[in-house]
């Protein structure tokens, strides 16, 4: 139930929904806000916007956030939606729906407090119910909703009172708090089209493989937008749309294609280029010829690190040897031990015993009374649309092959590559982990993780990611989090090369847009200057 110093207002809000909904139809257009129907993709495009942006997306994609996992969408969801937390540009939880919160004793309940007066676009005052039943219905929306791995730090959640909820956690740390950075939908709208948010902007239009219309929430908590109204075109391809940015037919765009870094150095575009969470690493087997640290090692040294970013990732990428992205509070800057170095490679690789004894510049050495050379062959798989990890693994193989390791490549398709990985019939892959915004590595250090594919596991290892999990202070959380990943930098269980980027493309200023990332590419669009 409302308070009574916010009925009137809810009924104002109400009132007017009605009207931008009777308004709709007698344009022919869908209703909006509460559902949208079925609507032909042939229906007219919006009305003129203050700012126009394109997007791809896969045919069918969903805009309700419980279907949505089309990166470019999530991005719109972010102007409609907003969490308990969010994530600020260096990527540490903010309160934003949350007003006030505490843990308990054993650090794994938290009490959230919710920020009062909070409306949802349909007049409904934000409750506890909206955000319980919010995260249980994510929770039921299966693996493909990109919330899955944070909310497994979550075990329940449940209503203490209107304004109140508990949050039972798996670990006892600070790390709980990115697991409430899911938005928060209205509880009678879950299911719907456009279900309902609390964020600067509401969705007035909305036609599924064409286009998304909205305007600025004239009851949003914060200061008004000064950006009233954003179209969004759909498109379904990254030639289309940036054929589309330099005609004019949008203004602004986000991507992490490479088909896009010349355009960036157009006269007529400005950029802002923001992290991602897909980290490009080598994955060893080290139940094999790999399990020698110094090769490991040798093998990181060996690679042309500006080379590999410059001409295959076309300086859209940033090297990170550890699964912690270089913006992020949590990254120790220690942890960059790997450069460009064929001496110190050949230094390592003689340490390991292996040396040039046939004269014809690759490495070799005798095993009982047998000849044997270093022979690493790299797995790897293509993106759908690209070349560039194929171009990667063969850049690599020339670098080792140039300090004396036998080095090729097989390119298999992405399941055969995971198969081989799984059942440990790989010497070497090159690999895109899409890891969590959430810092949880367990799945990837941890014994029987659900991507440590290397098999690597120690003590000393999960000491350090419990401590990852318990840290209940930021400054615990950093000094947990350098350790990990100076014992990673220096054990190499994964060894990394790049943090891959995106950016936002635009035709005018890009000045309001503040700690973009690839999820909020759009964050303070309603502040862009004019």
């Amino acid at each position: 139930m409302l308070r009574p110093r916010l009925r009137s207002l809810a009924a104002l809000v109400t009132a007017l929904i009605f009207c931008v909904c009777a308004g709709a139809e007698e344009a022919g257009d869908p209703v909006l806000p509460e559902e949208t129907p079925a609507v032909s993709a042939a229906a007219a495009t919006p009305d003129a916007a203050d700012v126009t942006c394109g997007y791809l997306s896969a045919s069918g994609a969903k805009l309700n956030p419980f279907l949505c996992n089309e990166r470019d969408m999530i991005s719109i969801n972010s102007l409609i939606y907003e969490s308990l937390f969010e994530l600020d540009e260096n990527l540490q939880p903010q309160a934003v729906l949350a007003d006030s919160w505490n843990q308990s004793e054993d650090g794994k309940t938290w009490t959230i407090y919710l920020r009062s007066g909070v409306l949802f676009h349909n007049g409904v005052e934000l409750v506890a119910q909206d955000v319980v039943d919010t995260f249980y219905m994510f929770r039921n929306a299966g693996d493909d909703n990109p919330y899955k791995g944070r909310l497994s730090c979550i075990e329940e959640m449940a209503v203490q009172d209107t304004f109140v909820l508990t949050v039972t956690s798996k670990y006892p740390g600070m790390i709980s708090l990115y697991a409430l950075t899911f938005p928060v939908v209205q509880r009678n709208t879950l299911s719907s089209n456009v279900a309902m948010g609390t964020g600067p902007y509401w969705c007035v239009g909305y036609v599924e493989d064409s286009y998304v219309r909205l305007e600025a929430n004239p009851f949003w908590w914060k200061q008004q937008p000064s950006v009233h109204s954003i179209n969004f075109l759909h498109y379904w391809d990254i030639s289309n749309l940036l054929t589309a940015l330099q005609s004019g037919e949008v203004e602004m765009m986000q991507t992490r294609s490479t088909s896009a870094a010349l355009t960036k150095k157009l006269s007529y575009c400005t950029s802002m280029d923001y992290s991602t969470s897909t980290y490009e690493v080598l994955v060893p087997n080290l139940s094999g010829i790999l399990s020698d640290l110094n090769l490991r090692k040798a093998i990181l040294y060996a690679i042309d690190y500006n080379t590999l970013i410059s001409n295959v990732y076309l300086d859209m990428a940033q090297q990170c040897e550890v699964p912690v992205p270089p913006g992020s509070w949590l990254y120790e800057s220690r942890s960059a031990m790997y450069y460009y170095s064929p001496e110190r490679a050949l230094q390592y690789l003689n340490e390991a015993g292996w040396v040039d004894l046939t004269g014809d510049t690759m490495l070799n050495q005798v095993e009982n009374g047998v000849l044997k050379y270093i022979d690493v062959k790299i797995l790897v798989y293509d993106e759908a649309s690209s070349n560039v990890r194929r171009n990667a693994a063969n850049q690599i193989a020339e670098n080792l092959r140039a300090v004396g390791i036998n080095a090729s490549v097989e390119v298999l398709s992405r399941t055969e590559v995971r198969k081989a990985m799984r059942e440990g019939e790989f010497t070497l892959a090159l690999v895109a982990l899409n890891l969590s915004e959430s810092p949880n590595l367990v799945p990837l250090l941890a014994a029987g993780g659900d991507v440590n594919y290397s098999g690597y596991h120690t003590d000393t290892m999960d000491t350090l990611l419990t401590a990852t999990l318990t840290a209940t202070t930021e400054q615990e959380m950093e000094s947990a989090f350098s350790d990990l990943q100076m014992q990673i930098a220096q054990e190499l269980p994964v060894m990394g090369l790049c943090f891959r980027t995106g950016m936002v493309l635009s035709t005018r200023p890009v000045a309001g847009l503040s700690g973009v990332r690839e999820t909020d590419a759009y964050n303070g669009m309603e502040f862009l200057e004019q």
